[in-house]
């Protein structure tokens, strides 16, 4: 897989939420820095270096150290073939994918133009992997300040990841889930030639530090098994429920139940399917869930892979089902964390820190 090929290049695609849903759908990476123009006739190093200079006249010499190398490698380093990850942000998922074009301007579409993005490479996406397959060593790596940047040292834990036949082909159900649910509106651009500075910076070490907090968590209940279970009524005993774990042999398709008073007298019981595994749950397993309610019962199924698109269709149809993927089940562990059990506590030892948001 991917012949010869010793680079392994990591792409950010941050600013402009609807740039990088195209870059998912059409297949392509895309960066910034517009104001410099076409990148293909500064082919050495020292002639991008005086554009970039003639563009940003007021960029100060780190500034431009740390910058006109990415637009560089990015035009005129990358080759046909190389591989390529792609961290989506705001999502659980990594797009793994190769370089499939030469580089190009892209000064007709205004879209992009607009959006400070004009500058592409085709890429054929081969798989979107969840982060918690990758080791924490990697996504480390993968999580880098700078738009383009390489992570040679990965590359075989790369190539294992994609043999090993985890994640999903990066078709349209897949990629429309990559971005959240429900996006917010696109913040004006943030121009590229400002992506790299003391703000943005600490921006990025606090979103990091939840990121890398959701890995560790993620991971480690993918890891458990039978035990996530456990995990998953611990949590529910925390938000105020009455939960137990069903014995293996007798529990009919349900991991826990739960009930909001102490003797399970109150509506409405809760059927509990608890989900470790990385792969998207879909409509068949979410209808059998509902096949096993009872009047006055409702189906909670928590899905660290999370779902397909017709899952969430099932759902939406039916009051009855809560389907609550990885990143959802994150945040209600960290909600309410000061009140579970000191013994999950102890299994998961987390405290909270506080970022300069100045």
């Amino acid at each position: 897989m991917f012949g010869s090929k010793t680079t392994l290049w990591v792409v950010h695609i941050a600013n402009h939420t609807q740039s990088a849903l195209r870059a998912q759908k059409e297949g392509f990476i895309c960066i910034g820095w517009t104001k410099i123009g076409d990148l293909a006739p500064y082919d050495s190093r020292d002639k991008m270096k005086a554009a970039y200079r003639k563009a940003f006249p007021d960029a100060s010499d780190g500034h431009i150290r740390s910058s006109y190398g990415q637009v560089f490698r990015f035009a005129h380093e990358m080759d046909i073939g190389d591989p390529v990850v792609y961290p989506i942000k705001g999502s659980r998922d990594i797009l793994v994918g190769e370089i499939s074009g030469p580089y190009r301007w892209a000064s007709d579409d205004q879209f992009l133009v607009a959006s400070d993005y004009c500058n592409v490479r085709a890429v054929k996406w081969l798989r979107s992997v969840p982060r918690i397959v990758f080791s924490q060593d990697a996504l480390h790596s993968f999580g880098g300040f700078s738009s383009v940047a390489t992570s040679d040292d990965y590359l075989e834990e790369v190539i294992a990841v994609l043999k090993s036949d985890k994640g999903s082909p990066p078709d349209q159900k897949t990629t429309d889930l990559a971005i959240t649910a429900d996006p917010k509106p696109d913040d004006p651009p943030v121009p590229s030639d400002e992506i790299v500075n003391v703000t943005d910076t600490k921006v990025d070490l606090a979103e990091r530090a939840v990121e890398e907090t959701e890995d560790y968590l993620l991971r480690s209940w993918s890891r458990t098994k039978q035990q996530f279970e456990h995990v998953v009524a611990a949590v529910f005993r925390a938000m105020g429920y009455t939960a137990q774990v069903q014995q293996r042999t007798h529990d009919l398709g349900v991991d826990v139940i739960a009930h909001p008073d102490p003797l399970g007298v109150q509506p409405p019981l809760l059927k509990i399917q608890a989900k470790s595994g990385t792969s998207k749950i879909g409509a068949k397993e979410v209808k059998e869930l509902r096949g096993l309610l009872n009047q006055g019962e409702k189906g909670v199924l928590v899905s660290l892979g999370g779902f397909s698109i017709d899952a969430r269709h099932v759902q939406q149809n039916d009051a009855n089902l809560v389907l609550i993927d990885g990143a959802r089940f994150v945040e209600l562990f960290l909600e309410f964390y000061d009140q579970l059990d000191p013994t999950f506590r102890i299994q998961f030892p987390l405290r909270r820190v506080h970022v300069f948001a100045g």
